[in-house]
This record gives structure tokens, sequence and C-alpha cells, in this order.
């Protein structure tokens, strides 16, 4: 059974990080929601994929955002006052920002996965340490996403009950010996890129044979992105994907699916 995750929820058929595409992911079965955490003025952690608001985010009127707004130069009041949710359709009108305790709330709720992307790697140490502290007070069930060893080894020590997602770019198998052995039994899901038009930008090691069997002789291997059933047979029967990422163009059964 392959458990199908839903990137920024389903974001291919609603406003990408809002908790209507995170309830739709439930809705529809997926079995893990994928989000992108970011950080207010004032310090609350929000989702929103983009370090600035301009792409996603419109004034309450439906205008543009003028000038380019960067997420960490608003606090949370001044962020819920854009509309995230009419630039893609004008049903979709009057979506807010989540923050990040709304999504795990949700979670606990509904017993859908999380799965944090690894920008938070990139936050001021003291707005890692506080999302960090509030993912261990939940009880979601947590994915953190690393893209370095020492980010992964930190995780595994200060979320004891997290799931640990590894995708940096080095897939040798010095690296994956590596993050295996900081994971140490617990559950590990190394991450390879599908060659696709959606990831033609990363320049990275892309899925074939040869990387996804070493990344499966010790962990558990997902692979990215992909929206076409011909992408998601080549995944599963050709590199033995457990964990397949999409938009939403890919629809699981109950968060899994057979082939």
């Amino acid at each position: 059974m392959v458990i199908y995750q839903a990137h920024k929820g389903v974001s291919s058929d609603y406003p990408e990080n809002t908790m209507r595409a995170y309830r739709a992911a439930v809705r529809e079965g997926y079995g893990i929601i994928e989000c992108d955490p970011k950080y207010t003025k004032d310090g609350v952690i929000v989702l929103l994929h983009d370090r600035t608001v301009n792409r996603t985010g419109r004034n309450p009127d439906g205008s543009a955002v003028a000038e380019e707004t960067k997420i960490a130069d608003l606090t949370l009041a001044e962020a819920q006052r854009l509309d995230f949710g009419v630039w893609k359709a004008p049903a979709f009108a009057g979506e807010k920002l989540p923050t990040l305790a709304e999504l795990l709330a949700f979670a606990e709720e509904s017993g859908i996965r999380l799965k944090i992307d690894n920008v938070w790697e990139s936050f001021p140490p003291e707005m890692r340490d506080a999302m960090l502290k509030q993912l261990g007070k939940s009880r979601a069930h947590i994915g953190v996403t690393c893209k370095t060893p020492e980010d992964l080894r930190l995780v595994a020590e200060t979320l004891p009950e997290a799931e640990l997602h590894y995708d940096g770019g080095d897939l040798s198998a010095e690296r994956i010996r590596e993050v295996t052995e900081i994971a140490r039994g617990r559950e590990l899901t190394v991450w390879v890129c599908y060659d696709n038009a959606k990831t033609a930008w990363f320049k990275g090691t892309k899925a074939d044979s040869e990387v996804c069997g070493r990344v499966k002789a010790s962990a558990r291997l997902g692979i990215w992105i992909l929206s076409k059933p011909e992408e998601a047979e080549e995944a599963i029967r050709v590199f033995g994907a457990d964990i397949i990422e999409t938009n939403g163009e890919l629809k699981p059964t109950n968060g899994t699916t057979k082939l």
C-alpha cells in the first residue's frame, strides 16, 4: 500500500495552505498533509509557502498587494486581514491565513498526519525553538522534514515521537547511512525528486532505480511531486515508493492506493 501526501493540502483544487485545502485532504482520503511554516512579526507560526504574501494574498477588496510584503514583516492581525482564497477563484473568497496552532488542532481531531516542510531550518534560532516547542506540545501525528543531518538529529532529540523526513540533496550511500543512524530505528522517510515538468527547476538528484533502491534498503521512500497516473505507476512499480506527494491531481483511496 502506498500513502498519498497532499502537498500544501489539496492545492490543485483549493487555495494552497489554507484550512479549506487541509480539510479537503481529510475528506478525500489523503494520508498526510504537507505544510509550509513561516512566522509573523509578532512571533506566530503560520502556514504559507512563499516568504511574501503577494502571490496568494489579496487585499479585502480582492485587489493585489501593491508592494512586496514579507510575512515576517506583518503581525498576525495584519496578515489575517488579507484574503488568501480569492486569488485561486472567487468561490474561495474569505479564506484566512491559518496558524500552525489551527492545523495542529485540526490534525488532532481528524487524525491526519502532518509533514512540516524543511523551510523551518532557515528560521532565526528563537523561531526554530518556538516551532519545535509548539510541535512537542501537540498530540497530532507529526513529521518534520530536514535537509541536513544536523537538523535531523536536533528533531530526533527534541521530538521523540515525531516521524523523521530527510530530503537533502545528498543521496549518497554514505549520507543514507548517516541519516539512518541518526533515526536509530525511528520511522524515517527519505525523499527523492521525480523528474517531470513540475520539478524541472530542481537541480539535485532525480529518482532512478539505483537511488531509490539505495533508499529502500534502509528507509521509507518518498517521491515528489507527481500529477499523472503514469508517473504514479512508475514511482510505485519501478521505484518502490512508499509515499507519493501530489498537489491533488492524483486521488487516493483512504490515504493509500494499490496499482
